[in-house]
């Protein structure tokens, strides 16, 4: 499947997310790519901005609760969020 379009509409307090795809051959895409949007990586709009920002929040949040947990995280969890704010902090710091 290759992406023709992406948009992030906000309303009463969702995200949603249009994503228009076709059939095609096989499309390489980054991991990167595959978890913002390769066009939506490409536009930064500011819906798409304020979206990661409210994420980024969220999955910090979460980091922290996850290193007070009384039960052990799986660390394979943890090493995926910690990507997850990586990758996003990155894309947020390219807008500063």
């Amino acid at each position: 499947m290759r992406i023709l379009g992406e948009e992030v509409l906000r309303e009463n307090r969702f995200n949603y997310e249009i994503i228009v795809a076709e059939r095609s051959g096989p499309v390489l895409y980054s991991a990167q790519e595959l978890y913002f949007g390769p066009l939506q990586l490409q536009e930064r709009s500011p819906a798409f901005l304020a979206k990661w920002q409210r994420l980024l929040r969220l999955k910090q949040r979460t980091l922290s609760h996850f290193a007070r947990a009384r039960q052990g995280v799986p660390e394979e969890k943890v090493q995926e969020l910690t990507q997850q704010v990586g990758w996003i902090s990155e894309l947020l710091a390219q807008e500063g």
